[in-house]
């Protein structure tokens, strides 16, 4: 028996690969269907709205990838391969942008409500006063450390200096409540000293201290309710501390006063 001979009556059979009888077949039923390359295995697919978004996404990592190794020679000082000789960025990031939006908006908001404020209210701010509109509260300032005798000083008595009062050891700007803490005003006993006992007892006399030993608990959260006062104002301001001295415990606690006062300070 001779061997088939290419002349001879029997062929040799030819082994077609899989994907291009596939891509064959597919090519013979529909000769004007457009094909995509994926990116991943570098074959041809149909070109179809399901593999869309995937082909977008390997498109994108293989171009990340040629980044990549595009940087990687460039840091090596390694001459680049042809494919990689094109100026490539990483693609746009939506993230800077979507901030940027979002900081616009928000400035745009913020205009709005100042506008709607003016026509509506009259005033921009929609008649709010307070520790956020106080614009000493944002100026950079050295706190100030003084002695009860140092800030005896702030008075009021020296025009060129000014108005300091102090509670719970914490000293506050009132300058510009001269008219009520400057000379001859009526909470003039308050300015230059630490009188937080009289805040809530109202013995303006004989309580000027900051002794506060022996204070109920509603006289202390009315205390507290001063301290709040003066730190939210729309225009007093935290300046410093006060150096408050220690009290002897074996002293007496300041008596109750007959002629209190409850008034504002």
């Amino acid at each position: 028996m001779s061997d088939p001979s290419p002349t001879g009556g029997e062929s040799p059979v030819s082994i077609e690969p899989r994907e291009n009888k596939v891509m064959s077949e597919s090519s013979s039923k529909n000769p004007n269907q457009d094909f995509d390359v994926d990116p991943s295995t570098g074959r041809k697919v149909p070109h179809k709205r399901a593999n869309e978004a995937f082909l977008v996404h390997q498109r994108w990592l293989a171009k990340q990838e040629r980044i990549k190794k595009r940087k990687e020679l460039l840091s090596a000082k390694l001459p680049l391969p042809a494919e990689l000789q094109g100026e490539e960025e990483p693609d746009f990031s939506p993230m800077p942008s979507f901030v940027f939006s979002m900081f616009l908006a928000a400035i745009a908001s913020i205009i709005i409500f100042f506008l709607a404020g003016l026509f509506v209210h009259g005033d921009a701010l929609w008649g709010y006063r307070g520790k956020w509109t106080n614009w000493n509260r944002y100026i950079p300032r050295h706190m100030l450390e003084l002695t009860p005798e140092q800030l005896e000083t702030f008075d009021g008595s020296n025009p060129d200096l000014p108005i300091f009062l102090s509670i719970r050891g914490t000293i506050f700007d009132v300058s510009d409540g001269y008219l009520y803490y400057g000379p001859g005003g009526p909470y003039h006993m308050f300015a230059g000293k630490d009188a937080s006992r009289a805040y809530v007892t109202g013995c303006f006399k004989t309580h000027l201290t900051h002794d506060v030993r022996g204070l109920t608990k509603a006289e202390g959260e009315m205390l507290d309710k001063w301290y709040k006062f003066y730190a939210d104002h729309k225009t007093y301001f935290k300046v410093g501390t006060l150096k408050v001295p220690l009290i002897d415990p074996t002293t007496p606690i300041p008596e109750p006063c007959q002629e209190a006062v409850d008034q504002k300070p």
